[in-house]
């Protein structure tokens, strides 16, 4: 390994930066596999970023006992502890992928396309996923075997820590051991089972400059830990771990006390799992429902909104978020208006990758808030809304040009209530089951 702490930016090291992919991508492209009927299988290169060439000159000191005391080496080939050895590798394998015909994709650098869309192959770090025939499959594989030292897995069994099970109807994505380990961590592994992530009647808030933190290190490490599930495949967690870690720079008591109790749920639910369900006839059609909703002056510091959304691909989740927004709503209609332009932007992302991948999947948008839909159909302005930020008016555009529909759907049945607030079990329960959630 090299000393990476020792070099210096500009000197000899530029970019340091390597892309991966998303999660959206990928569970959008397993969701699409499993639709289609096509085989899934899984490389990884051993000892990747050995194969990386630098174009930064670079020297180092040889380890002691090999002869070679009072020399320096330089490195033509990049080496574990450079700071630039993953972007390295990158351009390697991105310049190896090109001579068997695949290019990237510009929704994200990290997903390959075949010529004739009948491989898929998808890149984080040196885990290397590919979708398509089997035999078409097997020649990427003898291709990368030329270059690179490869262990192949037929399947999909484990990937970036993700458990996957094959069943008769699909796919189940879960984290069971990696929940297990967090428990045990924190010692939480006996914790008494609640059913909901957050207690709705505790009203959180941020610290007075004045009260003491209390264990601020342990309280961000489960703040850390809980963020990778909801990245992954858990998005019934999602609103509850982005609220709380807005506390993180300074927590007490009471924020332990929510965050311990997130930890109770996970000791109930740590077999849940997200299902991917195959379709049973190419009769039926593939569509992407987005929903949107927010949850106005949420946010008792601030009075800002919480927003969130869900996308499936039929009845499988493929991507969610939770977030705060960014600005002060003055009213309901706004804030779920703000929340409809996110979701807008997610779905057009979806309509420009799925066009890159060969497909033409319909997407449809649906939220619980008939105002917000009204200004996003109605262009002419009203003095409720004739402050909206032009930017907001994303949605209404691509309305107009048909590129995805805009409809209600009840409270009930909004799938993106539970990243915007805490639920009853009830409810809670009726939208984890949506959105594929099954222990």
């Amino acid at each position: 390994m090299a000393k990476g702490y020792s070099q210096v930016e500009g000197l000899d090291y530029d970019e340091a930066f390597a892309p991966v992919t998303r999660y959206d991508s990928l569970r959008l492209i397993i969701a699409l596999a499993l639709h289609l009927g096509l085989d899934m299988s899984q490389a990884d290169i051993k000892s990747a970023f050995l194969n990386g060439d630098l174009n930064e000159e670079v020297w180092m000191m040889p380890p002691p006992g090999i002869g070679l005391d009072g020399k320096v080496l330089r490195l033509l080939k990049s080496l574990y502890g450079l700071k630039q050895a993953p972007l390295a590798w990158f351009q390697r394998l991105s310049s190896a992928l090109p001579e068997l015909g695949f290019l990237s994709c510009s929704f994200d650098p990290c997903v390959f396309i075949s010529p004739d869309y009948n491989r898929i192959i998808v890149v984080y770090v040196d885990d290397i996923t590919t979708v398509g025939r089997k035999s078409d499959v097997h020649k990427v594989y003898q291709h990368l075997i030329k270059h690179f030292t490869v262990m192949i897995t037929e399947g999909l069994f484990y990937l970036l820590g993700i458990e996957i099970l094959h069943t008769a109807t699909g796919l189940e994505l879960r984290q069971t051991q990696y929940i297990t380990n967090i428990l045990t961590h924190f010692g939480m592994q006996n914790s008494r089972p609640v059913s909901t992530p957050i207690d709705r009647k505790a009203p959180l808030v941020k610290a007075d400059d004045s009260e003491p933190t209390y264990e601020k290190q342990l309280y961000q490490q489960m703040i850390g830990s809980l963020m990778y599930l909801v990245t992954c495949t858990r998005p019934d967690m999602g609103f509850v771990v982005s609220f709380l870690s807005r506390f993180s720079s300074h927590p007490l008591l009471c924020h332990h006390t929510a965050i311990q109790r997130v930890f109770h749920y996970l000791a109930r639910t740590r077999t849940t799992s997200l299902v991917y369900t195959r379709r049973w006839s190419m009769d039926i059609p593939l569509l992407i429902t987005g929903y949107s909703d927010a949850d106005y002056v949420l946010c008792r510091d601030t009075r800002r909104s919480v927003f969130g959304y869900i996308f499936l691909l039929n009845s499988c989740a493929i991507s969610w978020l939770s977030k705060k927004q960014s600005s002060v709503s003055t009213s309901t209609t706004e804030s779920e208006y703000i929340a409809l332009a996110t979701t807008a932007r997610q779905a057009l992302w979806y309509i420009n990758g799925l066009s890159q991948l060969g497909f033409t999947i319909p997407v449809e948008l649906k939220a619980n808030n008939t105002s917000s839909i009204n200004v996003a159909e109605n262009p002419i302005n009203n003095p409720k809304t004739k402050y909206i930020d032009v930017s907001y008016h994303f949605t209404r555009e691509h309305l107009i040009r048909t590129l995805f529909t805009l409809s209600y759907v009840p409270t009930g049945e909004n799938l993106a209530d539970i990243m915007t607030k805490g639920l009853s079990s009830v409810l809670h329960n009726r939208h984890t089951q949506g959105l594929g959630l099954t222990e």
